[in-house]
């Protein structure tokens, strides 16, 4: 640990992330009680919700994109304040209340989004460059628990801020500070996170693109690239789903519940967060040893359990004690992920890998948020679980399923 925090180039990135997951969670949850403000909120709501999703869809383009790049801590430090130069726009523009600013304003949102997963994707280089494979996991594990961490502070805000004050245009001025504080820490320590990149190297065709990245993911985890990529699409879709499912479950209880409603919400969230956040920050002693396989494989069975409750016995306490084991395998599944890859995969392709995982999640959230809970509502509640379990089962037979080079 003492290794980690003398890693520059992990503060100054980690530093930029605090400041900036602050403004995007702040926002992102004024940007839904903004929308409840017209007559159609419903409609505006799912516009929003649709939006908040959407970037992630161009990970990949995006992470070829990063991957381009010579001068990447350049191309980071300017989009950082490119992001709040929008939000002082958009605080401009949100003071009109009407239909086609809330849709100017969306688009701005979305776009700021995609500025901010074309950050992430430049990231991935410096970590490789800079950042010691000993500690590498440990970084990214860090990074992401004060990012998750920085999330509830910045919904948190957002509802205090629009609540005390009703000004949107100081919440969008408020997230143009938080963008110009990351660019900020970035500028300060930019000597850190520049990486040397060989202009004589071309970079690959899309073929090769390809090639290159079914070699690292088969190579970081020994499974088929096909069989992997389904096994994180098919966990994120149950993940996607299990907190609208499991709060539906605990409406239903009514009065069998051991304490009020609200109160079991909070409790079963908090849970969750404090075990994902211990889960992305404990890569060590035995955790460091434990594979991304043995981690999903820990979730899946989690996961299965609780549903397996909510069908039989429907206590409670199990199901909290349920969402802290799998919040902690899942704030260890994605640093090990990344890390492995970074370990095996060539520096002219990092930005595409990073790029094409956040694509694969925000391709399978609709199919949990949407689709299980239709289920849930339309069908029956068990018909949602099984339908679950199934989907868990799915993504763990994918672990099953060798490379090619394995199979010969």
């Amino acid at each position: 640990m003492r290794a980690l925090w003398q890693n520059r180039t992990f503060l100054t990135l980690t530093g930029a992330d605090f400041f900036e997951t602050l403004g995007i969670s702040l926002f992102n949850i004024v940007l839904l009680t903004y929308a409840k403000t017209f007559t159609d909120a419903k409609v505006l709501i799912s516009i929003v919700s649709v939006a908040t999703v959407l970037p992630g869809v161009f990970g990949m383009f995006t992470g070829r994109l990063a991957d381009q790049l010579v001068a990447k801590h350049r191309w980071l430090i300017g989009t950082k304040f490119l992001q709040a130069v929008l939000y002082v726009l958009l605080a401009q523009l949100i003071t009109v209340h009407t239909r086609a600013v809330f849709m100017v304003v969306v688009v701005i949102n979305v776009f700021s989004d995609i500025l901010g997963g074309f950050s992430s994707n430049l990231r991935m280089p410096m970590l490789q460059a800079k950042v010691p494979t000993t500690i590498r996991e440990e970084a990214i594990g860090v990074n992401q628990g004060v990012s998750t961490f920085m999330q509830i502070i910045g919904q948190a805000i957002g509802v205090a801020l629009i609540g005390m004050t009703g000004d949107y245009q100081l919440a969008g001025y408020v997230n143009a500070g938080t963008f110009l504080l990351a660019g900020l820490v970035l500028l300060s320590g930019q000597r850190s996170i520049i990486v040397v990149i060989n202009r004589a190297t071309t970079q690959p065709t899309w073929r090769r693109l390809l090639a290159q990245i079914k070699t690292a993911f088969e190579a970081s985890v020994g499974v088929n690239v096909v069989a992997l990529f389904g096994n994180i699409m098919l966990i994120n879709a149950v993940g996607a789903s299990i907190d609208a499912i499991i709060n539906l479950f605990l409406l239903s209880q009514g009065t069998r519940l051991p304490i009020s409603f609200s109160v079991a919400v909070l409790i079963t969230n908090t849970i969750f967060i404090i075990g994902m956040i211990l889960g992305s920050v404990l890569h060590m002693g035995i955790f460091e040893s434990w594979s991304y396989q043995r981690f999903v494989w820990i979730t899946i069975v989690t996961v299965t359990g609780i549903y397996l409750n909510l069908m039989t016995w429907q206590n409670y306490w199990l199901v909290v004690f349920g969402m802290g084991i799998a919040g902690f395998c899942m704030g260890q599944v994605n640093p090990k992920l990344n890390a492995s890859l970074l370990r095996v995969a060539d520096a002219e392709i990092v930005g595409s890998l990073q790029g094409l995982l956040t694509s694969l999640s925000a391709i399978s959230l609709p199919i949990g948020s949407i689709g299980i809970v239709l289920v849930y509502n339309v069908v029956s509640s068990d018909a949602a679980y099984w339908l679950s379990i199934v989907l868990l089962m799915m993504s763990g037979s994918c672990l099953l399923i060798p490379t090619r080079q394995a199979r010969a």
